[in-house]
Formats: C-alpha cells, structure tokens, sequence
C-alpha cells in the first residue's frame, strides 16, 4: 500500500518571523500613488495661503548696565548701610526679577496709555498692527469689562460721521453704532471720542480696533519680554522683544528701562524719607517742650532781674546740663526701642525699618539684625505670594524678628541700669544745688530744662538734616547703556519651515490613511495575510483576470495567466514526489472564492500535460461546472451512486476541453451520506488506475463538511482563498480547526489577486517568481521558488484573444 506523503516543513524568512515586511508597506504605498500627489498638492497650496499671511517678526532690543560695585560708596551711601536695601538691589539676580515683575509691567503699561487700544489693518490675507500708524485716533473715557477683546470695525464717511461694527458676533447679531467725528459717544460698553490721526485728511476710512485690558496687556509683555546678561559674569543687561510691531516694542522697552531707574531710586528713597518721617514727630513733641522752657526761662529773669548766675552756681547747672543730655539721648534709645518692637510686630509689610545707626544707637549687632531683615523685606515684596521662596523668606523673617526682639530686652535691661546711674548722679548733684540760696536755685532748675530741651532739640534737627542730604544725595544704581532699537528679522526661515510641515502633512496623512485602511480590513488582500491567518503553506497565487472567458488557460496556453498554473502544478509535483497519479481536492471556506474557475483551470494545465486528467463536480448540493462546459446535468455522480447509471455512463469529454469530466448529477436530499458512502471509495480507486491526475470540486468546507469527508480520498488539498473576499478571522479559524482535526495536506492558494502596478506586480514575483513585468531581459532566470525550478528564455510578447499580452518563453530544455 501506498504509504501518504508528508507536507514539507514550511521555511519561514527571516523578514516573515520578524512581522514587518517594509517591502510590502512599500508596495501597498506604491499602490495609492494617487493619495500622496493629492496630498502635496493640497499641502503646497496651504502652505501657499499660510505664507500669504506671513509677516516678518522684528527683535528690538536694549540694555542696563546694573552696578554691583560696592567699593564707590560715599558716606551718604555708608549711611544707608544700616537700612539694608544697597546689597539687596545691587544684587544682579534680584535687578532680573524685578524688570520681570508684574508691578513693574504694569507701571509701564499705565505710562503708555497708547497701548490700550489695537488699531488694525485688514487685508485679504495680511493682518497689520497699525501702531502709530492709524488714521484715527479713539480717546477712552470709559470700557465696560465685557468690551475688551472684541474686534471692532470702525467705519468713517466723507461727511464726517462713523458706524461701529462688531464682525464676530460676540455682542449681538446686527451690532451697529453711529456717532460723528470729535463728539464724544457715548454707550453701555464704553464712552469714546474718534479724531482724525495729525495730518490726515478727512475721508472715507475703515479700520479694525481692540480695547486691551491691562492685565492682558501685562501678559502678553511679559511672555515675549527676554532678560539676557550679554556674556557669562557681566552686568550688561539685555532687554528684548519680538513682534511684527517692533516701533510699539521700542517704546515699551524704553519706557520699562525708565520706569525701573525711577523705580530704584524711590526704593533708595524710601529708607530716608521714613528716617525724616520719625523725626519730625520727634520734634513737634520736643519743640512745644522747648518753646516753654524758653518761656518760663525768659519770664523769671525779666521778672528778677537776673543777668547771670555764679560761677559756682554755673557749675552745678553744666554737670546738671551734662546729665540731662545723657539721660535725653538714653530717652532716645528707648523710644526707637519701642519704634522698632512696635514695627516689627505690626508694619513689616510697608518696607525697610529706620536704622539704628540714624538716631546714635550705634550697636553693631542690631544693625546687622536690621540690615538682613530689610534685605528680607524687600526680597519678599518682588515675589508673588504663592511661590515658594516667598515663604522661605517670611520664615527667615520670622526667625530675625524673634532675634530682633531679644536683643530689644537685652538692650532695654542695660538701658535701665545706665538709666538708674545716671539718676543716681544727677540726684548727688541735684543735692548740691539745693543748698544755694532759693531764687538762684529756682534759676538753675528753670535754665536746665531749657538746655535740655534745646540740646535734644538741636540732635533732633542735626539727625533730620543727615537724612535730608542722604535723600537728595541718592542717585539710581543702573544706568542705561543702549536705548532701544531695532535689530533684525527673527521668523526669516519661517516660511521655508511652513511649506516643509504642510508637504510633510501632506505625506504623512495619506501614508496614515493607508495604515489605518490596511489595519482595519478585515478580509484578505495579499499572500502576507494568508501566510499571517491560515495555518496552510502558501504555494500560489492567482491574479485578476477581467476576462469571462472561463478556459483562460485552454485558450492561451502560453499567457502569463496559465504560467502561474503551471507553477502551481509544478509545486504540487514537488509535494506530492513527483507521483505518477495524483488526486486533487479544491475547497474554499464559502461560496463565491473561485474554487470552481479555478479548479476548471487547474484541469486545463494538467490536460496539457496529460490527456488522463479528469476534473469531478463533487459540489452535489450547488452544482454549477456544467453550465461553464456547457454539457447537461442529469446524468452524473449522483446517479451512479444511487445506482441509476453505470460509471462508464457519467464520464465525458467536452467539446473543446483537454481533460474528462463527471458532473455532479441531480441534487439529492442526502448529499453528505452519497459522499461518505464505500461506492463512492470504490468508484475513485477504479478512476485512480486509469486517470494520472483527478481534480475534485467539492463543497466549501466552511459551509458543510463535504470536502471532510473527501480530504483522505485525495493527496493533496488546495484550499482557495479569495483576495478582497475572505474575511481574515474567519480564515483563521477554520483553518486553525482543520489543523486540529488532523486534516493532512492541506494548502492555500491566493486568488484573485488585484496587481495594481509594475512595482507591486515585481514585489509579488520577487516573494513567488512570477508576475506581468514585461522586462526581463534577454537571458532573464524564472525560478519557481522554494529551491526548485528551471529557466526559460523570452522569445516575444504575444496578444491573447482577449486583448490583453502574455510573454512567449521557451524552455531551455525542450519546446513546450
């Protein structure tokens, strides 16, 4: 017995193991050539409109010098070292924060009322800021909130009157607005007066115009506002804007470096004025003090009649005098004592402390104490609330006024023992005053308070005097190096980096389109997808014939078409060993795969072979081969296993075709019993002793289970699958359930494949040898594949009866 031939094991490339075959992306790309040029044609002319509304971007640009030296201070400015604000705003790190502040933004803003309203420029494609360059000029004296923002269209006619339009319709429909030139107009959204811009003669105008708020004004300068220090280690800094209105960014710059001089010098400021604040309500108490002193003073000697006092007398009053000055100053001490405990506690938050050094308290470790805290201080004030070093520095605040306050007690328990000292030794004196005669002793006592008020009074005004030359004597820190200018055009190549994103938009969509489209197709298109979801080798593929001739390969025996028959035929030469008898089953996994065209052609080649060949309709519940042969079904398969006929009575040979045929008969109510019957076994063994191939059409598998029935009867099973047809789920279950139900033998064929180009026909015959390339060569090798084959030498390109061409070859070792 005939011992059944194993399938060779499959080998698998390389490239199919890796599951990405860019050979085949290629040609799916290849295959929509048409999508690519659509899109970069579309992408161009996008790209077009784009550049349309170009405009170039100017950088202007100017510079402060900020001076961190500490070795040019003059004794006004060492002075102010007790205030701590010189080493905070020289310091070069915090001069960048503070340009970049929102309270410094906004004071620029506020100083260039101009900004608050865009006049704009409208043409078909190009959108102008007409900065200093509108026609008209809109003087505001009221916005309501919800008008900021909206595009306005400022309409003017030859007889002086203007219609307000809003264009976006964020109003209301219909929004329109009259009023006349230079008288004021008034509305709900805002009060205004329009005047023609100086030197513009009066006409027909239309402009564009947008009230800005200030905070978006503030927002948008300081998104596009950059601080660069010229090199690494200088103190040049660079202040820069870029816009398409660089005479509006110019005016902003130089302004901003105004208002930050200004700036600086009033913080400077702000530690003098305070220290001048305190003492002048120091001197109107100790002035009203003095002023009756001076009186009673005045009175009493006029009254006495007393020119001068003794020289013992006048010694006792200097000591007197001496210790009352110590005992005022000591007053002094104490009272900025309390100023600073009460500060510390309440008023942090208006600014720098008064310095100790200012009112003679000249203790080195408050000053410090109070130098760090006011550096503190205003460190703080440039931060917002919610960052984070602003509560770093309010806990390092914290942590110096609780230092602050107990040197405060420190200070105040010394301050009393020298207190009580002093009190001491001015009693001793005291003592020896009293022993002089009464009306020079009431002199004495009169004469003291008045030059003790007088000499605090002196202090106070000497103090008060430093202060004011300290603040007339303050200049800013920073100067100006370079007023603002314009540089160059920023956004140059920003047209040339347009068209390059739209022309590649324009590849990657359609190349998007085509993954996704490959992707989500559920059926079959390419041998990839049979290889990928059958569980079958692949051993060929049909292509798509437009032809309805169903004898393709009996009419053109030497076409390209019946070529690919041919090595279909030859590869199940090689599978089955090359046996002298060989039966052939077709199925497919339903109805309409081509299994019975092909199989109709799969005869023909193998009649061409051999006049021993025979194709059998085993399709008993849909029969349909005899109507493409043209021969009647009344007699055939079915009645001879119904015992009706005999088997010599069944098989003919149609008119025309090189093969034998048994047609299906009439369709019977148990097909599937007629094919698993031991007639039908024995009927195939007697046509097996004669017939050298026998095709067999059966049912399609996945329907009903015919050809199951059949499968071990024959020795080799193709299973058709149709491109663009079968569905790929479906094709890898029912093959994945063939496989587990031991059915032997089983291979796939592509049918019906779409070559929609050259290019894609070349890549399916580099994966199988064979496709409709016309160029070959002279001497061109047609290898069959799977290392078997042999050549053939082109001889002309002939034409079929159908139209179409087919190439000519001759075998190199016999004439076929």
């Amino acid at each position: 017995m005939e011992q059944p031939v194993k399938p060779r094991e499959r080998v698998i490339p390389e490239e199919e193991e890796s599951g990405f075959d860019i050979m085949e992306w290629v040609a799916h790309f290849i295959g929509h050539w048409y999508l690519f040029v659509i899109g970069l044609v579309i992408a161009f002319g996008l790209s077009y409109m784009q550049n349309r509304k170009w405009l170039p971007e100017y950088k202007s640009t100017g510079s402060v010098i900020i001076d961190d030296s500490r070795t040019m201070m003059n004794s006004a400015q060492v002075m102010m070292q007790g205030f701590g604000i010189q080493d905070a705003y020289r310091n070069v790190n915090n001069q960048v924060i503070m340009l970049g502040s929102y309270d410094l933004l906004g004071r620029v803003v506020d100083s260039l009322p101009a900004l608050s309203i865009d006049y704009i420029s409208q043409g078909r494609f190009k959108v102008r800021n007409l900065y200093g360059q509108s026609p008209v000029v809109i003087h505001t004296d009221y916005i309501a909130p919800e008008a900021y923002g909206i595009l306005f269209k400022l309409s003017i006619s030859e007889d002086g009157t203007f219609l307000i339009t809003e264009e976006e319709e964020n109003l209301r429909k219909g929004f329109a607005l009259r009023g006349r030139l230079g008288k004021t107009f008034q509305h709900n959204l805002f009060f205004i007066t329009v005047n023609m811009a100086e030197g513009v003669v009066h006409g027909k105008k239309e402009v564009y115009f947008r009230f800005r708020s200030r905070e978006s004004l503030i927002s948008d300068f300081s998104g596009r506002l950059r601080l660069n220090f010229v090199m690494e280690g200088s103190s040049v800094l660079e202040i820069s804007l870029a816009s398409a209105t660089p005479a509006r960014d110019v005016d902003f710059i130089n302004k901003l470096c105004e208002v930050y001089l200004i700036s600086n010098l009033e913080r400077k400021n702000d530690a003098a004025s305070k220290t001048i604040t305190f003492i002048d309500k120091q001197l109107e108490s100790v002035a009203e003090e003095l002023s009756m002193s001076e009186d009673e003073f005045t009175s009493f000697r006029r009254r006495n009649q007393i020119i001068d006092v003794g020289s013992f007398s006048g010694d006792l009053l200097s000591k007197a005098a001496a210790y009352d000055t110590e005992i005022n100053q000591l007053k002094l001490k104490e009272s900025y004592l309390d100023y600073l405990v009460k500060y510390v506690k309440t008023n942090l938050q208006d600014g720098s402390i008064v310095a100790p050094t200012n009112l003679g308290l000249n203790e080195p470790m408050l000053m410090a104490l109070v130098q760090q805290i006011n550096e503190l201080i205003m460190k703080r004030a440039e931060l917002p609330e919610k960052s984070m070093f602003h509560s770093k520095y309010t806990r390092e605040i914290e942590t110096v006024k609780n230092a602050i306050n107990e040197m405060v007690r420190n200070m105040q328990v010394s301050m009393d023992i020298q207190k009580k000292d002093l009190n001491r030794r001015y009693a001793e004196v005291q003592q020896e005053i009293n022993q002089l005669p009464a009306k020079e002793l009431e002199m004495i006592g009169i004469e003291r308070r008045y030059k003790m008020n007088d000499s605090y009074y002196t202090l106070f005004l000497q103090k008060r005097a430093e202060a004011e030359i300290l603040k007339a004597s303050n200049t800013p820190d920073n100067n100006i190096l370079d007023r603002a200018r314009v540089i160059n055009v920023v956004n140059q190549g920003e047209k040339s980096k347009t068209t390059l994103l739209f022309l590649l938009l324009g590849l990657v969509v359609p190349a998007g389109f085509v993954v996704v489209k490959e992707l989500l197709n559920v059926r079959i298109m390419t041998n990839r997808d049979v290889e990928k979801y059958s569980s079958f080798p692949l051993i060929g593929m049909i292509r798509h014939t437009n032809s309805d001739n169903p004898f393709i390969v009996a009419a053109n025996p030497r076409s390209s078409f019946t070529e690919m028959f041919r090595i279909i035929r030859t590869r199940i030469e090689f599978i089955t060993q090359r046996k002298d008898k060989i039966t052939i089953m077709v199925t497919s996994s339903e109805s309409g795969d081509g299994k019975t065209y092909f199989s109709l052609n799969l005869a023909s080649v193998y009649g061409l072979a051999s006049p021993r060949t025979l194709l059998v309709d085993l399709d008993i519940r849909k029969p349909s081969i005899h109507k493409r042969l043209g021969v009647e079904n009344s007699l055939g398969l079915t009645n001879f296993l119904v015992g009706q006929c005999k088997a010599q009575d069944i098989i003919m040979r149609p008119d025309g075709a090189g093969f034998d045929f048994i047609p299906a008969g009439t369709i019977p109510p148990n097909a599937g019993e007629l094919i698993r019957s031991e007639k039908l076994r024995t009927l195939f063994a007697k046509l097996k002793e004669y017939y050298d191939y026998i095709i067999v059409d059966t049912s399609p598998i996945g329907v009903v289970a015919d050809a199951y029935s059949f499968a071990d009867l024959s020795d080799i099973n193709l299973f058709i699958v149709r491109s663009d047809k079968t569905h790929k789920l479906f094709l890898r279950t029912l093959t994945a359930q063939l496989k587990s139900d031991n059915v032997h033998d089983f291979y796939s064929i592509l049918n019906d494949v779409e070559l929609k180009s050259n290019s894609y026909s070349r890549y399916y015959s580099r994966k199988y040898a064979y496709g409709n390339s016309r160029r070959y060569g002279t001497k061109s090798g047609y290898g069959y594949g799977y290392g078997y084959g042999y050549g053939y030498t082109k001889v002309s390109d002939k034409k079929n009866s159908d139209g179409t061409y087919y190439q000519y070859y001759q075998d190199d070792a016999h004439d076929i």
